[in-house]
Formats: C-alpha cells, sequence, structure tokens
C-alpha cells in the first residue's frame, strides 16, 4: 500500500479515539494515525468531544463497539479512573488514566486504565532536552491528573525534591500542595532545577492572565528547565524563561512518547516514534 494515499476503511478497520472537552485542538489523531500507516496498521483514530455527564456512556459505548483503545485528556482523567474495570500501573498509584486498553477474557472487553503520561514526560525529557531528573528540585504548577501524572514520573526516576503548586492547596489530597502565591513561588523557585507547569492556562493568551501570581523564572538555577505541557504555541511562562537563557521545554515532546507508550499497549508493537515526530512537526509548521 503507498502510505502517500488516503487508506481505505471497512468493516475489519480497527478504531481508537482521543476523548475530552474540548477536543478540536488535539494532535493525537495526527500522530496514532501516522504510526498506524507508517506500522501497516489496519486502524483509524479520531478525536470526540465527551461532555462530564457522558463520559461514563462513551465508554461502555467504546468497549461494546469493541474500540482498540482510547486516548484520555482534559477534564475526564481523573474521573475515568473510577469507570476502568482495572488500573494499570503507574495508574493505580497515580489515581488519573489517560489511555484505556480493551482486553478481551473470553467473551468480554474489559476496561483497564492506564497512565503513559508519567513515563512520556520523563522520556522527553531525557530524549529532547537531555535532563536526567535524578536528584533535581522540582515546582510543578497546578495539581489535577496532568500534574499528578508528571509528579510521579519525576519520583519514579529519582528527582530528589517535588513541591505542588495549587489554587485552591485544600482541595488537593495527593500531596501536601502549596499556596499558588507570590511568597510562597519565591521560596520554592530559588535555585530550583525544574518547573512544570501542568495547568490549562497556556492553552490561549486569554487564559494566561488567569494565574494568581507569575513564576520568578530569575531565581531558578542557571541550568534550570521550564517545561509546559501545551504544544500548540509558546506560553508566556516559556518566552520569560528562553529571555533569561534557560532551556525551555514545550508539551510536544509529552504527547509523542506518551503516545508512542499507548500505541505499543493497543498493538504490542513497537512505535514508529519517527514517524510521530515527523507528523507532530508537520502540524505544527501548518498551524503557524
Amino acid at each position: 500500500m503507498n502510505r502517500d494515499q488516503p487508506r481505505p476503511v471497512n468493516a475489519k478497520t480497527a478504531i481508537a479515539a482521543v476523548i475530552g472537552s474540548p477536543v478540536a485542538h488535539s494532535l493525537s489523531p495526527v500522530l496514532h494515525n501516522a504510526a498506524f500507516a507508517a506500522a501497516g496498521i489496519d486502524a483509524v483514530y479520531v478525536a470526540l468531544r465527551v461532555a462530564p455527564s457522558d463520559l461514563a456512556a462513551a465508554v461502555a459505548g467504546f468497549r461494546a463497539c469493541g474500540f482498540m483503545g482510547a486516548s484520555v485528556t482534559v477534564p475526564h482523567k481523573e474521573r475515568i479512573a473510577g469507570l476502568c474495570d482495572a488500573l494499570a500501573s503507574p495508574a493505580d498509584q497515580i489515581g488519573a488514566v489517560n489511555c484505556l486498553v480493551f482486553e478481551r477474557r473470553g467473551d468480554e472487553l474489559f476496561t483497564v486504565g492506564h497512565n503513559t503520561d508519567a513515563g512520556g514526560f520523563v522520556d522527553s525529557l531525557a530524549r529532547e532536552a537531555g535532563v536526567d531528573p535524578a536528584g533535581c528540585r522540582a515546582v510543578i504548577l497546578g495539581a489535577g491528573g496532568a500534574a499528578r501524572a508528571v509528579g510521579a514520573g519525576l519520583a519514579d526516576a529519582g528527582a530528589a525534591h517535588i513541591d505542588v503548586v495549587a489554587r485552591t492547596p485544600s482541595r488537593v489530597d495527593w500531596i501536601a500542595a502549596r499556596p499558588w502565591a507570590e511568597d510562597t513561588l519565591g521560596e520554592l523557585c530559588r535555585g530550583c532545577d525544574l518547573v512544570v507547569d501542568c495547568t490549562s492556562t497556556g492553552l490561549s493568551p486569554d487564559r494566561e492572565s488567569e494565574i494568581p501570581a507569575p513564576v520568578p523564572v530569575d531565581l531558578l538555577a542557571d541550568d534550570a528547565v521550564v517545561a509546559s505541557l501545551v504544544y500548540h504555541r509558546q506560553t508566556e511562562l516559556l518566552a520569560r524563561a528562553h529571555r533569561r537563557g534557560l532551556r525551555t521545554l514545550h508539551g510536544a515532546g509529552m504527547l509523542v512518547y506518551q503516545g508512542a507508550r499507548a500505541f505499543e499497549l493497543w498493538t504490542a508493537r513497537p512505535a514508529p516514534v519517527d514517524a510521530m515526530w515527523k507528523a507532530m512537526r508537520t502540524a505544527l509548521a501548518g498551524s503557524k
């Protein structure tokens, strides 16, 4: 089959999806369809907007229809964990799921929740920024499902100390979060090695005004890395870190590497990472 031509879809074509709300901005379909084509797998991947009130029905529908798998993005990563029949490590420790695998056991399909964000973020740090987080001091901005995954990934990789900053620390039940305030950020960022913005405020310029206090990038270590999980635009935080001469990392790498891990869970085959990166770079270039 000529991989430059549209692939035929028929009754045997497997289906995978990413679900979220919003989800129209997602590049996951670009990555996974490129991966399926490169690997010669008869499958398609689509983006589906699923409202929180419809989440349980959507998961049941995927299982009933025999979906290959599904990716999960905001705002569903934590709630969907309770809709799975089982949670694989590290999703069971994190309490957040970004990847569903539908395992056949006899005549039934079971929904197994995985978290590929944790390992995907560490993969991105290593391969795109040349950073080994072992022994580092890290500050995570935000305390949602993505933050939990990043924290777990950094802890597993040997980070020496991890602080989480949240707008409402009293609502955070997985770590003793610190308040998002100027004095707290100053204390935590002084000499810090890694800052990871896991909030959704960077999705658009309008939302960046919502942050309670800016990160004092001038206080970070001279060789610090500042990362964001947003991949379709440069956030103000990354721009300020870049102006100071710090290394920066946007979310494209995490998306690719967590997607590669999901691909391997669904197909039991090595992910064509080069094809996924090529598709990602082409999509990002086309969006500018």
